[in-house]
């Protein structure tokens, strides 16, 4: 065994009692006599790998930390969430419900995780629990069926929820929200009060801000910036090298540049041109 609980308690809302633990042996970067942080029971954290729960941290109900994966400060994880691999939380980082964080990501801040979302590969959340209108509810950053992975970067009050997927080398900074079946990837950058919504992609180094809104099926790549209160739905796609403000496409179109010239092409009409 490499850890074990000692008679230091801590007791939750509710009455839930946890204990402390202390390590028994020297293991990775924890030496035996370290004092940890609070667990319900050793189904916790388990005995084998790297992995530790320090500090004031906490981890309770069929919560599991596994592998070489901390949790440390004062995070919590509770109900059936699952931290493994290398990852990190630290903070005052919340998980609970059916979380799965693993790979090497890291969780900070006071970013809040729950439902089933994943957190995977290398990507770094910093983010801030918010709450709802009426200040009863505090709201997830992440929930539903999200998938956080490889290299992305969040920071701030942002939402990912239903089964948004954020991927690659891409940024959600400010009060982003990205829901239902959108995708964000490669090195986009979505920031501001920006709302991606529907089966909409956002690629490329496409950049979206402000208030605008991308949804439906509509497709944004390149090096596009859309900002203000730009709306682009439908099966609307937009692939030009510049920054557009206050743009709307409501239909089938194609927005790109020509000569330096905004184009714009009804989808539609170039399929019966074709035929």
């Amino acid at each position: 065994m490499k850890y074990k609980t000692i008679n230091q308690k801590r007791y939750l809302p509710g009455g839930l009692c946890l204990s402390r633990i202390v390590a028994k042996r020297d293991f990775g970067n924890i030496k035996k006599g370290t004092l940890g942080g609070f667990i319900e029971d050793t189904r916790n954290l388990s005995q084998t790998g790297n992995c530790w729960v320090g500090e004031k941290a906490a981890v309770y109900g069929l919560a599991h930390v596994s592998q070489d994966a901390v949790v440390r400060g004062h995070a919590v994880v509770s109900d059936h969430a699952i931290v493994t691999d290398n990852a990190v939380i630290e903070g005052r980082a919340m998980l609970d419900e059916h979380i799965f964080v693993g790979g090497h990501a890291y969780i900070g801040n006071s970013t809040y995780l729950s439902g089933t979302a994943t957190v995977i590969g290398n990507a770094r959340l910093y983010c801030y629990g918010f709450r709802s209108q009426s200040g009863k509810t505090l709201m997830p950053n992440a929930t539903g069926l999200a998938r956080i992975k490889d290299f992305a970067f969040l920071e701030g009050r942002v939402s990912i929820r239903d089964h948004a997927t954020i991927a690659g080398h891409c940024k959600i900074i400010g009060r982003v929200r990205v829901i239902d079946h959108a995708l964000v990837c490669d090195e986009a950058e979505i920031r501001g009060n920006a709302l991606i919504a529907g089966r909409a992609h956002v690629i490329d180094r496409a950049c979206i801000c402000d208030r605008a809104v991308i949804a439906g099926d509509a497709l944004i790549g390149r090096h596009t910036i859309l900002g203000s209160k730009s709306f682009v739905n439908c099966n609307g796609i937009v692939m030009v090298n510049g920054r557009l403000d206050d743009i709307v496409v409501s239909g089938d179109q194609y927005v790109t540049t020509h000569g330096g010239k905004l184009h714009i092409t009804t989808l539609e009409r170039s399929v019966n041109a074709t035929a």
